[in-house]
């Protein structure tokens, strides 16, 4: 795809649209990921490729939390449609208190994201999912915790409707992840997400939380339950 790409100018948007449109970022799971500063000097170098990133799989690396320079290339990128966000690091970074977390939020707001994976991440605050109005689907990974504030990470007004999922996916050790994304609540009292449109679902069935989670749903037409 690469060579083609060298053919002419006319196949340059095509082989561009096949190159940059899913990247893997730092996964050591993935036979040949791409380190995060790579990425930020091709964006640098070469912007108009960030409008051809759909899918982004970010495992954050420690170094990447003070290079300012990967802050501003994230933001570059326009069109996400699938983001997944990774901590594997052994010093947990805390979703509240992190220097990427403007840069990540530009990408979890745009209107063209439609789904979400957290895995795991500590304290991701569930305000910051109110302006996801197109979110379709969540997946929230092992581990990851919740963590509910009052703090403004967008403005003032809010969207017409919660958002409304038609795929929901909990790994083990999410019941109290689970509970605060149940109950908790936009400043004119709509829920953050409204479960009632959840037609598929895949969850670790350990306590209260998952339980409550059910109670939310009423078209539901795929489940997948596993219990511990």
């Amino acid at each position: 795809m690469k060579v083609c790409s060298l053919v002419c100018q006319a196949f340059l948007p095509t082989c561009r649209k096949h190159i940059f449109g899913s990247i893997v970022l730092n996964d050591n799971i993935i036979a040949s990921p791409t380190p995060t500063h790579a990425l930020a000097l091709l964006l640098f170098k070469s912007p108009e490729i960030a409008n051809y990133i759909r899918k982004l799989d970010y495992t954050i690396e420690t170094a990447d939390l003070t290079s300012p320079l990967i802050q501003e290339s994230l933001k570059r990128i326009s069109r996400l449609e699938f983001l997944t966000v990774r901590d594997y690091n052994k010093t947990e970074i805390d979703w509240r208190h992190n220097p990427l977390r403007p840069a990540l939020l530009h990408l979890l707001h745009l209107p063209t994201l439609t789904h979400f994976e957290l895995a795991p991440i500590t304290n991701f605050v569930v305000s910051d999912l109110i302006p996801c109005v197109n979110l379709k689907s969540l997946d929230i990974g092992f581990n990851t915790s919740m963590a509910v504030t009052t703090e403004a990470t967008f403005p003032a007004a809010l969207p017409e409707h919660p958002i409304q999922l038609n795929e929901f996916v909990a790994s083990s050790q999410t019941s109290s992840a689970i509970m605060k994304l149940c109950t908790a609540q936009r400043a004119d009292g709509q829920p953050i997400i409204d479960f009632r449109s959840l037609s598929e679902i895949s969850v670790v069935v350990e306590s209260r939380g998952e339980i409550e989670l059910f109670s939310h749903c009423q078209a539901l037409t795929d489940v997948e339950i596993y219990c511990r």
